[in-house]
């Protein structure tokens, strides 16, 4: 079933224009038109597409066809830079909406029909008078993860793939860390909203978790309260019934998560494909891995990462690349052009072309002082140890970073003046020192009671005493774990440069929320328990036990 194709009207033209400048796109070399499609899958479920289709002239073959899946609707906002800039280039689109939403029929089910209902789309393409023969795939986020769901039994006609912010694991997202990553439950609650409450794209996102200034009251409520299922279960009632079968599946390696983890597709897939990356990026570990894994294989595999947060990363910033990747690899009439890797080196404010992501680099130690300080000299064997108490009742908070929108680069200098949270500090350096890949912290640390977690960051501090933050990590500590011996806990990646003046420090906290779920200091399950003990975490620092290794990059 389809409907009659649609001429872009001038209010398109418009919109194409100012997001054409805005993401800078280039010139446009032709009109589109529009047609409504209904794709019937194999249970009999039928989902919502739009084609796109650009009016070329006669002796003009359209560039290529690119297909996307997206569960955020087919509305001005999101069809802009998921299809319509390509339309306006020459490029076929056809985008389709996941089941369960924006007009799909069926029943929305987060990863759980993306793998069969994406290989159902392929067939019905394959189909079609437009099919030329070949596609592309393209889309951020949750889109990028439809992208991964398919790519675990690539079909031969599929060329090429980009994938901004994407994971292809829902489940490490979840529950990697040990702890509940709370931004599940905002984005459930934009998801499980019907129609009329969806409000416009931009409405949506203000939903998205860490905009919480303009996030529902009733859910951040629900979210401080405990226990924290309950106070859940409360708030959205029968609505997103998934979230709570995410709280009650803390094992990663479980049977729910097995069809919501896509790792089978980076041992499978073998096309060109454009990873694009953000360092304050709530995906970035995982673009980092899938980027790792496809390089080992031997992929044809490029990859970007900005100074970016999530939204940022999904496109906004990268559509000049994306356009000359499918150049090269969709439509074969130009050259993509760039390094295998193209890293922006935070501090340093440029981008680095680079033949691979990390580079070599060399351990700089810097261990902890019993005087709140780093350094690269070791203290004594009479150092004092540092301790702090973690207060479920008043979490640590977390400010910006990695979090899924109120995230980036911000000034995180609050941390060294809470009571909670320990802050090392090194003096200002005497040169320039730049860190590319994946810093580490080897921690002699306990805790009492043993239930706990650790939230570490690594922040530079401006000659004014300022502080921003360059990277972090956060683990829920394993209570049978022999404290004896020290921790060895690595950082997300980052490429930041140090500036000769500015100094370094390492923040030591026992939580981080609203980003994760707290520690309750017990034994007892932290989303459905409202029992709380405060946790004392105690770092030893006598000998340089506990240290800091950056990975230092040399030209040289």
């Amino acid at each position: 079933m389809a409907g009659q194709p649609v001429k872009r009207g001038l209010a398109g033209v418009t919109l194409d224009y100012i997001g054409s400048k805005y993401v800078n796109a280039g010139p446009e070399q032709c009109s589109y038109t529009t047609q409504a499609v209904q794709i019937p899958m194999s249970d009999g479920a039928k989902l919502a597409a739009d084609f796109y289709d650009p009016e070329l002239p006669d002796d003009q073959e359209p560039s290529g066809l690119i297909m996307i899946q997206c569960c955020y609707g087919r509305g001005s906002g999101i069809s802009f830079l998921n299809a319509r800039v390509f339309a306006a280039r020459g490029y076929r689109a056809l985008f389709v909406s996941t089941r369960g939403t924006h007009g799909s029929e069926g029943t929305f089910s987060p990863g759980l029909n993306e793998a069969s209902d994406s290989q159902d789309i392929v067939k019905w393409m394959r189909q079609q008078p437009w099919y030329t023969g070949t596609f592309a795939t393209m889309g951020a986020s949750y889109l990028g993860y439809s992208q991964w769901a398919l790519l675990v039994d690539p079909p031969a006609d599929c060329v090429a793939a980009v994938i901004p912010v994407g994971p292809h694991d829902q489940a490490f997202h979840a529950w990697g860390t040990g702890s509940f990553r709370l931004d599940r439950a905002p984005w459930s609650d934009m998801m499980s909203r019907g129609p009329e409450e969806r409000g416009s794209f931009l409405e949506r996102l203000s939903r998205l978790p860490g905009l919480n200034f303009l996030a529902p009251k009733e859910l951040e409520k629900a979210l401080e309260a405990l226990p924290l299922e309950a106070s859940l279960q409360e708030y959205f009632k029968d609505r997103a019934p998934w979230l709570f079968e995410y709280l009650k599946n803390p094992d990663i390696d479980g049977p729910y998560w097995s069809t919501r983890r896509q790792h089978a597709a980076l041992e499978r897939l073998d096309i060109p494909i454009l990873l694009v990356g953000g360092w304050y990026d709530p995906f970035e570990t995982q673009t980092l891995h899938q980027y790792k894994r496809l390089s080992e294989r031997g992929v044809d595999v490029n990859l970007i990462v900005g100074p970016w947060n999530h939204v940022q990363g999904c496109g906004l910033r990268s559509i000049p690349e994306i356009l000359d990747f499918f150049g090269q690899h969709l439509a074969k009439k130009g050259d993509y052009g760039r390094s295998r890797a193209r890293i922006f080196v935070t501090g340093a404010e440029e981008w680095r072309s680079m033949p691979t992501w990390p580079p070599n680099t060399e351990s700089k130690p810097m261990y902890l002082q019993d005087s709140a300080g780093l350094d690269s000299e070791l203290p004594g064997e009479d150092a004092s140890s540092a301790s702090f108490v973690f207060d479920p009742r008043n979490p640590t908070p977390s400010i910006g970073g990695n979090q899924m929108s109120s995230s980036g680069r911000v000034d995180d200098s609050v941390y060294a003046t809470r009571s909670d949270v320990l802050a090392f500090t090194s003096k200002p350096l005497p040169e320039d020192l730049e860190i590319l890949g994946t810093p580490s912290v080897q921690l002699s640390h306990s805790s009492d009671p043993a239930f706990a977690d650790l939230f570490l960051r690594l922040s530079e501090v401006d000659e004014n005493g300022v502080s921003h933050n360059v990277t972090e990590m956060y683990k829920a500590l394993d209570p049978k774990r022999d404290m004896s011996k020290p921790l060895h806990l690595d950082l997300q990646d980052c490429a930041h440069r140090f500036k000769a003046g500015k100094s370094i420090r390492l923040v030591i906290a026992g939580g981080s929320f609203p980003m994760f779920a707290r520690s309750l200091g017990t034994e007892e399950d932290r989303v459905r328990s409202d029992k709380i003990v405060p946790q004392t975490h105690t770092i030893t620092i006598a000998a340089g036990v506990s240290q800091l290794n950056l990975p230092v990059y040399s030209p040289a």
